[in-house]
């Protein structure tokens, strides 16, 4: 692994580092740019490998997002990333974005949060069924954004090219929403999103819900994505769940990194979420039950020796499905 520590931090570091440690102990977690929660959870995963972990100086690194970490990794400028688990499992399999790159270099390493796919419009609109979203103004995040990737699979599949696409980020979209010059919007994100409850206190909103023949059919194409539900009262005025589908929001890791140190690392988390959960309320919801969510790719050796000495819930018929034989 290489060492890609900014100057300053580099220099700090170094003088904790004990006397024994090499520069291939440090690991470097890719998150996005500082004030987003990527950032606060990839900086509560590095501080507690930090404390816990002997001979490791984990990092969080700002970076321009999810399609950037793995690009990062797949160079080898990064050990571990956050990422969606859909990017994971077509990193690893060198497929859809990632076609014609390395196979097998990126694994599964932990689910944090779910990330449910939002199919927003307001009361007045006439979407009311996915399908009405064709020929309609549709927000579908911006360019970059792995939210973008997600919606444009979703209206490929409802409305091939018939729609009229805005490419702006989630703030600006329900914006428009509000005044009335997009129809709908998509985002796949950890709910509740500040934008969509903001929007909810000004107009009366509405979550379309996903049938299950258009689940399935996409579930047996795109395996990462999986069934879940927007919990009624997650935003005002929606009183019931809302079943729609989404991924995991979680850590990926280089097929590079020694099992021994995956496993230790892998350890100090998992015994230390409640300092995490005071960093940020989505570790308080992480959990045995969790920690699979949604990969579809491989888990890196060390990562899977800890699963399984721990009892994780379907860890075997997890391996059996993502095996590579």
């Amino acid at each position: 692994m290489k060492n890609t520590l900014k100057g300053a931090l580099a220099a700090s570091c170094l003088l904790m580092l004990p006397v024994a440690a090499k520069a291939s102990d440090y690991l470097s977690i890719g998150s996005c740019p500082v004030p987003c929660t990527a950032y606060t959870w990839a900086a509560g995963v590095a501080d507690v490998i930090n404390r816990n972990v002997e001979g490791v100086q984990a990092t969080a690194e700002e970076t321009k997002g999810y399609i950037a970490n793995i690009r990062l990794m797949q160079n080898g400028e990064m050990e571990a990333s956050l990422a969606t688990s859909l990017s994971a499992y077509e990193a690893y399999t060198a497929s859809g974005n990632y076609e014609g790159t390395e196979p097998g270099k990126i694994m599964a390493w932990m689910s944090i949060a779910p990330v449910a796919m939002h199919i927003l419009t307001v009361e007045g609109s006439s979407v009311n069924t996915l399908e009405d979203l064709k020929g309609k103004r549709v927000g579908m995040g911006q360019p970059g954004g792995t939210s973008m990737l997600d919606a444009d699979l979703l209206m490929e599949r409802i409305a091939g090219e018939d729609y009229e696409p805005f490419r702006v980020r989630l703030g600006d979209m329900t914006d428009m929403l509000s005044d009335g010059n997009i129809d709908a919007a998509l985002w796949n994100g950890s709910f509740p999103l500040p934008p969509v409850i903001q929007l909810a206190a000004q107009r009366d909103l509405k979550l379309i819900p996903v049938a299950d023949d258009f689940f399935e059919a996409l579930h047996a194409d795109y395996p990462p994505y999986y069934r879940l539900s927007i919990p009624a009262d997650t935003y005002d005025g929606v009183t019931e769940d809302t079943r729609t589908y989404g991924l995991a929001n979680g850590l990926v890791i280089s097929s590079d990194v020694p099992e021994e140190q995956v496993y230790q690392m892998t350890k100090a988390v998992f015994e230390n979420l409640d300092d995490l959960a005071g960093m940020h309320p989505a570790f308080a919801a992480m959990s045995a039950e969790t920690v699979l969510n949604g990969f579809g790719s491989p888990l890196h050796p060390g990562a899977l020796r800890y699963y399984r000495e721990v009892g994780i819930p379907g860890i075997e018929e997890f391996v059996a499905r993502t095996s590579d034989d």
